[in-house]
């Protein structure tokens, strides 16, 4: 018997490959380099159904569940994609991996995140195995604490990360001095970055983003998630309750209440009840100072004073005809995408004098895949003209959990007045009014 007639598979190459589908990707590789056969087996099979059963049962969530519905035709590189994440596991836990190379893995998680399955109705309750994985990867190697990471705060990519992740990650205890000194400084940082008014102009529509393109600057929207989840931390326990909803499950496409069972022209699933934090610096701690906000030490005064409150929102779509006259913000443009149309809203506020005003706004699908909201609202239902301008952007997918994250100030921008964050998230038809409650009570 010569060498070549030597079968070094004697069962089906359907048993074989069934047997394959129960190993890890990285055996299944080793066992392909076993002999010509076993290669021809692994990798020339033409509808990928090795590599399509290894994703699905690392488990990974199925990429042909799309926003778009259930897809069977979407063209999906199954090998290659399940090789570079099983690259990027191994190389996030191990301790000679290069600063490039963790660059490289932290786009790859960025992508993994940014391509979770939709929430389903009936399946509100399921989470996402991706976004389980990357979880798992990021908590148990503390990647983002790494050198390469911390030295670069700036990185959009690194940043968008953190900002989906919205701090669940950097939890402290009591004892963990090291911890608490970190927080205390990404604290005294990101309000540097949220209230140096030199970071807000017309060219970035005095949000978030950045000149000229309009893209997110996911630094900045960070920092604004930072500035918040921490003063949040320092409010009452009666706010306990009133927390927007965060960490990479509640950025998924359409987890947002009620999001599943939307009107169908409604895709961002603007109609219905919300929930927004604000806060904003005591003017007279800027007035008497003057813009020192760049200083970290301007923040850790003991004069410094810093506010947050919580506004509540019922808001409803309207056609554009029915935008009222007051409302003077530049229209986003209509989308080119007829399943994203631009919408525009209405609706009250109440904040916690019990006053009653009137919002107005739109949403916009951006290029960059982000859906960008943009509203003004009244001092009061009895004023005749808009005092605030608020510019945001939705943290994750489409109807997201986690809401929208932005700044706000004068509609006219008056010379020396402030930006401030803010923090809009939906809540149940039945969540309980605090406001109200502190009202009556």
């Amino acid at each position: 018997m010569t060498h070549s007639n030597i079968c070094l598979l004697p069962i089906p190459p359907e048993l074989t490959e069934q047997a394959l589908i129960l190993c890890h990707p990285r055996d299944v590789a080793s066992f392909s380099q076993t002999c010509r056969q076993a290669r021809l087996l692994v990798y020339n099979n033409t509808d990928q159904y090795l590599w399509r059963k290894l994703f699905l049962l690392y488990p990974f969530d199925d990429p042909r569940k799309t926003q778009h519905g259930f897809r069977k035709d979407i063209d999906f590189d199954w090998i290659t994609e399940l090789r570079q994440r099983v690259r990027a596991e191994i190389i996030a836990r191990s301790a000679r991996s290069t600063p490039e190379e963790l660059l490289a893995v932290l786009h790859i998680f960025l992508g993994v995140v940014r391509s979770a399955s939709p929430i389903t109705r009936g399946c509100e309750r399921v989470p996402s195995p991706s976004l389980l994985w990357v979880v798992d990867v990021l908590e148990s190697t503390n990647m983002l604490q790494l050198p390469p990471f911390s030295q670069r705060p700036t990185c959009q990519a690194l940043a968008r990360l953190r900002s989906y992740l919205a701090l669940t990650l950097d939890d402290c205890n009591d004892e963990d001095e090291e911890g608490k000194q970190r927080m205390r400084s990404l604290r005294t940082r990101s309000r540097c970055q949220v209230y140096d008014l030199s970071n807000y102009n017309r060219d970035n529509d005095w949000g978030p983003f950045m000149p000229k393109s309009g893209e997110a600057d996911w630094f900045h929207v960070e920092c604004i998630i930072n500035v918040i989840s921490c003063n949040i931390e320092d409010l009452p326990a009666r706010l306990m309750d009133t927390r927007p909803p965060c960490g990479l499950e509640a950025t998924r496409t359409y987890s947002a209440p009620h999001a599943t069972t939307r009107s169908p022209h409604d895709w961002a699933g603007v109609e219905g009840n919300w929930r927004r934090f604000v806060s904003f610096m005591d003017y007279r701690c800027f007035s008497t100072r003057g813009n020192r906000t760049r200083d970290g030490s301007f923040f850790e005064d003991a004069n410094f004073s810093e506010a947050t409150r919580l506004i509540e929102l019922k808001l409803h779509l309207i056609n554009l005809d029915a935008v009222p006259a007051y409302y003077t913000l530049d229209g986003f443009p209509d989308s080119e995408d007829p399943q994203y149309p631009t919408l525009y809203f209405s609706g009250s506020s109440w904040g916690v004098h019990g006053n009653e005003s009137i919002v107005v706004g739109s949403v916009y699908m951006a290029d960059d895949g982000v859906v960008r909201w943009r509203f003004q609202r009244k001092a009061s239902v009895y004023e005749t003209h808009v005092q605030w301008r608020s510019e945001g952007l939705q943290i994750g997918g489409i109807a997201s959990a986690t809401g929208i994250v932005g700044t706000w100030t004068g509609v006219r921008h008056e010379h020396g007045l402030l930006f401030r964050p803010f923090w809009l998230w939906k809540v149940p038809d039945d969540h309980p009014s605090l406001i109200r409650a502190l009202i009556h009570g």
